[in-house]
């Protein structure tokens, strides 16, 4: 068991379990204490592919493909998804990611976030398979990865 107080709030940690307790001033000058739960779990988070694209004629040139993916959260216990980014992808037809898009500061249960990832297309190429590899941290600072550690290249 672990015990943090710091500028008014204390926070209890036993096991996976979080207990947070925020003390602050009531309107009547009494110390309001309330107990919020936050659960140390791996969120669960799903991928979406929503937009296949050029962005540009400049891109279309270059051999540069757009994806935009839609990043959920499916979680039902309040398991926020922590500094979430793509960490790389793995793909077929020598195709490579040469921008995996911005890091995600939070992806709260039930909510879902866009990212868009660019990949460098050979010419000829008309399809490829891709696997997306992400990493983020739950509440508690644990790390995931996704879908799993991303394999060494």
């Amino acid at each position: 068991m672990k015990l943090i107080k710091r500028l008014g709030l204390v926070v209890v940690t036993v096991g996976l379990m979080t207990l947070v307790l925020i003390q602050g001033i009531g309107a009547m000058g009494n110390a309001a204490v309330g107990e919020y739960s936050c659960y140390c779990t791996q969120p669960v988070l799903r991928l979406t592919q929503e937009n296949v694209y050029w962005g540009s004629y400049a891109d279309y040139t270059n051999r540069t493909l757009s994806i935009d993916y839609d990043v959920s959260n499916d979680s039902a216990n309040y398991a926020n998804a922590h500094n979430l980014q793509i960490l790389g992808t793995s793909n077929t037809a020598g195709v490579s990611s040469i921008d995996h898009g911005r890091n995600i500061n939070m992806v709260s249960a039930g909510e879902c976030e866009l990212v868009t990832v660019k990949y460098n297309v050979p010419p000829g190429v008309g399809s490829f398979n891709t696997r997306v590899y992400a990493t983020t941290r739950d509440q508690c600072g644990n790390s995931y990865d996704y879908p799993g550690p991303m394999p060494l290249l």
